[in-house]
């Protein structure tokens, strides 16, 4: 075991210090961390430091120039602006004699702030000429450019002359032949228009010593032309209308099943108009092909009720039962629908409160009677049934039209409806404002869920 004195520890000690090399480190910031080799210049000078190696002064107020120290406090030398430290602002506040003196001090550099002022500069006569020449020069590009933002739009506005007029061979309403016909015309009118002058027919009088150009040569296929679309328009361009010959067993056996025994539907025309329909049976043959086609349509409720679009209308409860009930004849709104037919009604997802239903039975025991059944639950944010939705009525006609029924509602619009139907099982469902459409599967299944309701007393 070696035993080491207090002389051989310091020894090596020495020893491990001198293999270690010495790194010596230079600043170069100072304490307050500004940059030791930024170099301050005596005087005001243009600096483009802003703010980084030289001390900040302020910024100009009118122009934001950043003013170093090295440009100093005075007028900003871009656009000549008073610019200063906050301490000398102080002074400057006071209306001093010392801020007098202080302006007057920072003021005074003015004439050599850099600022070059061109109109009291001296300028060789030449030099004065292309000054004045560039100034109008500038002058007319600024007032060119604002008349160009003036005109901008009238400008750049396109003009669609195509739709101005109403291009007959481009109609989808045309037939083929129809199309081509008026095609046809078109190139014979634009072959004449670019015709050669050699092929123009000029009328020479000896008698009267003078020479005769016609006037208007494209009159000739104008009219030809307008001939076409006026034929085309009554739908004689090829031939007549063929005339129904009402002698024939079947006049109509192209639109009637022969295989029918029963008569086609006829229109019942309920405003009374009995005179008019008696005139329309006595006309000519054409009006009697006519009312052979009227014969054909079905306008009645039950066709109108048959088809369902699936539209629907959402309904707070306990209103909204007791439509799907045929307790309520009436709904308001506030806004008119030419919706006509099946109309959907589903609940709200807001429940009623006890006295609200009690109210409302209430109500309507006295407007419907006494032995009104009305329901024992009013199920809400589901799809409850549908009604027939046969008009729309404003609160005048409402009350010309139906006095009886005039207190059931006072809104702006009453929707009329009849022939009430619940769905034996509520779909649970989300509502949306105003009248919506019904997804296609909830659709088809609430169809097949309706059962037919009996009317209140």
């Amino acid at each position: 075991m070696e035993v080491k004195t207090p002389f051989d520890l310091a020894k090596a000690q020495e020893n491990s210090n001198s293999l270690k090399k010495k790194t010596k480190f230079v600043s170069l910031y100072t304490k307050e961390g500004q940059d030791k080799l930024a170099v301050l210049i005596p005087g005001r000078h243009p600096c483009d430091c802003l703010g980084q190696k030289h001390k900040l002064i302020n910024n100009c107020l009118i122009c934001g120039r950043i003013v170093c120290e090295q440009e100093g406090s005075g007028p900003c030398l871009f656009c000549g602006t008073l610019v200063c430290t906050r301490e000398e602002q102080d002074i400057l506040q006071r209306d001093s004699n010392k801020s007098q003196k202080l302006l007057k001090k920072l003021m005074s550099g003015t004439e050599n702030s850099g600022k070059v002022d061109i109109s009291t500069k001296d300028l060789l006569p030449h030099q004065e000429l292309r000054f004045k020449s560039g100034l109008e020069k500038a002058i007319k590009h600024k007032d060119k450019l604002l008349e160009f933002d003036r005109t901008s739009i009238r400008r750049t506005q396109v003009i669609d002359d195509e739709s101005d007029y109403f291009a007959s061979d481009s109609n989808q309403w045309l037939s083929k032949i129809e199309r081509e016909t008026l095609q046809k015309r078109e190139e014979e009118l634009r072959e004449f228009r670019h015709a050669s002058r050699l092929s123009k027919k000029i009328t020479i009088d000896f008698a009267g010593r003078k020479i005769v150009e016609d006037e208007n040569p494209l009159a000739e296929y104008h009219s030809r032309l307008d001939e076409t679309i006026q034929a085309i328009a009554n739908g004689n361009l090829n031939q007549p209308l063929p005339k129904l010959d009402r002698s024939s067993e079947e006049p109509l056996g192209v639109l009637v099943n022969p295989n029918l025994s029963q008569s086609p539907p006829q229109w019942v025309d309920q405003t009374g108009a009995t005179s008019q329909k008696k005139a329309f049976h006595s006309a000519g043959s054409e009006l009697e092909f006519n009312s052979c086609r009227h014969q054909l349509r079905i306008q009645d409720e039950e066709f109108q009720e048959g088809f369902d679009g699936g539209w629907c209308l959402s309904m707070h409860q306990p209103w909204a039962s007791l439509l799907v009930r045929g307790i309520k004849r009436v709904e308001g709104r506030s806004w008119y629908t030419p919706h006509r037919g099946r109309l959907w009604i589903a609940a709200t997802a807001k429940r009623p409160s006890p006295q609200e239903v009690s109210e409302l039975q209430t109500t309507y025991r006295f407007l419907r009677g006494k032995d009104v059944e009305f329901p024992n639950d009013y199920p809400s944010g589901c799809l409850l049934g549908c009604v027939y939705l046969i008009d729309c009525l404003s609160q005048n006609q409402f009350k010309d039209q139906y006095p009886d029924m005039s207190q059931e509602s006072d809104s702006p619009f009453v929707f009329i409806c009849r022939n009430p139907q619940e769905m034996i099982v509520k779909f649970p469902i989300k509502g949306n404002p105003k009248i919506w459409k019904l997804d296609s599967k909830i659709h088809q299944g609430a169809k097949k869920g309706l059962m037919k309701q009996n009317k209140a007393v």
